[in-house]
């Protein structure tokens, strides 16, 4: 049993230390900032207990208070795969559905560049002692969209959906993240209580991100499971319709448990898969607010910066998403870790982030994002391909692995300008050592489902997650049957190192098992990374309440505090 003395966590929670220091950049594209230094994580230890801290409060310009009404337009480029926030890890998804949910915990919208987590349906939570249980708090009288009061079990069913196939989906893109829990309780219907297997800083930031929202449980047996055409969650806003390739409405929730919100009346969401019609759409104001992904290019917020800054509002974050090739190594030629090293060395690494990217982002070969946790940049100028590609060396590794006169290969990539972009620059770069590409580009929804299936050679694109810590960036692309690892990438001794380093409290005994797995993925090339990104956002600027997340465009969909100067 975990010590009875416990530490009572203050509900307003800074984990600045516990996230990539280097994330909160400059508005305008810049060089990549020297990371601040690390906070150590230490043990757990006592504390008094402190009062809960109220919902984050809307910033108010001098003179302005908030209002209430009004109707917040969005441009989106795609679909959402299925109406299923466990299910989907895409932004497509995020942008109509997130309003709907909320979880046990989230970021703090209005704090960023801080990384703060902050209640949301806990209004409070305790750690033992040992560091092992975390026991959360509920709100009393939230109620989910049909008006059934919201008790602990619906939290536990949430969680246990996610992480055990047994109670809910068969493939989860977020177990990897909740693998650490061995046990979830409900002593009564306000509180949880979810037990950890060790220790794991790591635990409370992974729990903020919008896919570990909470449903009902009722509801999601009465579907059998089946949450994928199903909205129904205790959110500020209710889901109100869905038309394929046209967009999405949600209208206001008046029994928010929040008092006061939200002030909107509704978000009504337009998809404009042409990024150009959607970049005009926000010019004339028939859209307030860009949903951040597919990015608006460089060029576009020129324009902005030039013509409507004084309109229109632009903000430049880093996003930890990686753009590359991942192999699926289960497969010739791509087991052959000689062929998947002589991809990698082809990479002109600068070329294709000025194409794709126009420039704007961080040259990278490290699995884990520029800052605290990456390979120092010194060793790696030492891989080859890093500083400039080596074509002789690429194609003396082919020819050795049985291929002198190169192949031919298909790459999947999903049908978006940046994506299909990233494709292009991978098939240029490999023809100049033989390989010959196919490109495949999906929708979003065959995109998704091929890549889970693994039904593919080369996934040529970009990815990334809601966190930087190690355990997602290190765990969710590379361990063995990780959420993301469509790779099919297996390493025992990767698998090890990963779980010493989640568990090792002191700081630079788990950077060097860090750095180790980094040369162990450097040698293997489960993934070749080309580089990093850095993203925009943009929106009208009598759109108030709202803060671009300086850690991930899959924290940008904060609507509750969001309210219209006209």
């Amino acid at each position: 049993m975990p010590g009875k003395k416990s530490l009572i966590m203050a509900s307003s929670f800074s984990i600045v230390g516990l996230l990539l220091a280097s994330c909160a950049l400059a508005a305008a594209p810049t060089p990549t900032p020297k990371p601040a230094a690390p906070v150590p994580t230490a043990a757990p230890a006592a504390a008094a207990p402190a009062k809960p801290a109220a919902p984050a409060a809307t910033p108010k310009p001098a003179g302005e208070e908030p209002r209430s009404g009004g109707l917040l337009t969005v441009g989106v480029a795609g679909d959402p795969p299925s109406l299923d926030l466990h299910r989907e890890q895409t932004a497509f998804a995020f942008a109509p559905l997130a309003g709907a949910y909320n979880g046990l915990v989230k970021y703090d919208p209005q704090a960023w560049p801080e990384m703060k987590v902050i209640p949301d349906l806990a209004t409070s939570w305790e750690l033992t002692s040992d560091g092992k249980v975390h026991t959360f708090r509920l709100v009393k009288g939230a109620k989910f969209h049909n008006g059934v009061t919201l008790t602990a079990e619906d939290v536990k069913y949430s969680f246990d959906r996610i992480r055990d196939p047994k109670v809910g989906l068969a493939s989860s893109p977020r177990r990897t993240q909740l693998a650490n829990v061995t046990s979830i309780d409900t002593p009564d219907d306000s509180t949880v209580k979810i037990t950890l297997g060790y220790p794991q800083a790591s635990f409370i930031p992974f729990v903020g991100g919008h896919y570990f929202s909470v449903i009902p449980k009722h509801v999601a047996l009465e579907k059998r499971g089946d949450m994928t055409k199903t909205v129904m969650g205790t959110g500020p806003f209710k889901f109100k319709d869905y038309s394929t390739g046209v967009g999405w409405e949600l209208v206001k929730n008046p029994d928010y448990f929040v008092k006061g919100r939200p002030y909107l009346d509704g978000i009504k969401g337009y998809i404009i898969k042409d990024a150009f019609t959607r970049f005009a759409a926000l010019r004339t104001r028939s859209i307030l607010w860009w949903a951040p992904f597919p990015y608006m290019t460089p060029s576009m917020t020129k324009v902005i910066e030039e013509q409507l800054s004084d309109k229109i509002a632009v903000k430049w974050e880093f996003h930890p998403a990686w753009w590359g090739a991942q192999f699926n190594v289960t497969q010739a030629p791509w087991r052959d870790v000689r062929v998947r090293q002589a991809v990698s060395m082809a990479f002109d690494r600068k070329k294709m982030l000025t194409v794709v990217l126009e420039g704007v982002g961080l040259v990278g070969i490290s699995a884990q994002p520029p800052g605290e946790w990456a390979l120092p940049e010194e060793e790696q100028m030492k891989v080859p391909g890093y500083a400039k590609p080596d074509l002789d060396g690429a194609k003396k590794l082919l020819a050795e692995a049985g291929y002198p006169n190169g192949f031919k290969t298909d790459a999947l990539t999903r049908a978006t300008p940046q994506q299909e972009a990233m494709a292009v620059v991978f098939k240029d770069a490999v023809a100049a050592i033989g390989i010959d590409v196919d490109i495949k580009a999906q929708e979003s929804a065959v995109y998704t489902d091929q890549r889970f299936r693994k039904a593919f050679a080369v996934h040529a694109a970009s990815a990334g997650l809601g966190h930087t810590d190690p355990d997602a960036m290190l765990g969710d692309f590379y361990i063995t049957d990780a959420a993301y690892n469509f790779s099919g990438y297996s390493n025992p001794t990767y698998d090890e190192l990963y779980t010493r380093q989640s568990r090792t409290l002191d700081m630079a005994e788990r950077r060097k098992i860090i750095w180790e797995m980094q040369r162990i993925l450097l040698r293997d090339v489960p993934i070749a990374i080309a580089f990093w990104s850095r993203v925009p956002y943009a929106w009208w600027k009598d759109v108030r309440g709202y803060t671009a997340p300086s850690l991930s465009h899959y924290h940008a969909y904060q609507y509750q505090d969001m309210w219209l100067a006209r």
